[in-house]
């Protein structure tokens, strides 16, 4: 089969990629098609990678474009559950990316060789990315820098995360909903309608069973106050 030269990502993936610092060796964990490592090596950021994944299926699908793109001789290849195929000296650059948040947080609790400043963690959760940004404080982690983006009409972020040993445990509402995404940053504004949609619909159930919906308010506010107003790209 003939090599192609370039391995184009689409926005959410190639946010993930550009994560990743130069220079360092990746794992990518529930790799799929292989692509962010495929992508790396082609471009020389990375000088290997580790393709990780539960499923043979995709492993087997990440190993054909591998060869196809020419990089299969800078690759391994494990069939695992989450880290538990990957040695700490195999990368310390990890990229976990469409997961969902409770899934990422329960691999990375599953490996305690992550528990190191010089790891670091770039990770895309589709669903539940509060409770992602909550978990990694209170175990730990900080998260360094986060960004909003837009892929195929769904709104996701991207973070980079490492580990500094301070645990925080009272983490305030807009930061668990919104990390480090910066107003008027790309696609910020996108990123908070989302989630002032998914307080909305937690508002509504709390006042049907008569909860107390005030700190939801004030974070719904907020939302609107600081990342939406004066802002027609959540309309778009």
């Amino acid at each position: 089969m003939e090599h192609q030269k370039v391995l184009t990502l689409g926005a959410r993936l190639e946010k993930c990629a550009e994560f990743v610092r130069p220079g360092t060796r990746v794992a990518d964990i529930g790799t799929d098609h292989g692509y962010i490592p495929i992508a790396l090596l082609q471009c020389g950021k990375t000088p290997f990678a580790v393709a990780s994944d539960i499923n043979p299926g995709p492993l087997e699908s990440a190993k054909r474009n591998a060869i196809r793109y020419g990089v299969a001789d800078r690759m391994r290849f494990v069939l695992s559950d989450g880290l538990h195929g990957v040695e700490s000296s195999d990368a310390d650059d990890i990229v976990i990316a469409g997961m969902g948040g409770e899934l990422i947080l329960r691999i990375i609790a599953e490996t305690p060789w992550l528990c190191a400043p010089e790891k670091h963690l770039v990770l895309q959760p589709m669903t539940t990315a509060a409770q992602l940004r909550t978990g990694l404080l209170e175990r730990g982690f900080a998260i360094e820098r986060e960004e909003a983006v837009y892929d195929e009409k769904k709104i996701y972020s991207v973070l980079s995360v490492s580990y500094t040993g301070e645990r925080m445990t009272e983490i305030p509402l807009l930061f668990q909903h919104m990390g480090k995404v910066q107003p008027g940053s790309p696609h910020s504004a996108r990123y908070a309608r989302s989630v002032e949609h998914n307080i909305s619909n937690k508002i509504r159930g709390l006042r049907h069973t008569g909860g107390d919906t005030a700190a939801l308010e004030t974070l719904r506010q907020t939302l609107l106050d600081v990342y939406m107003k004066g802002c027609a790209e959540h309309d778009s």
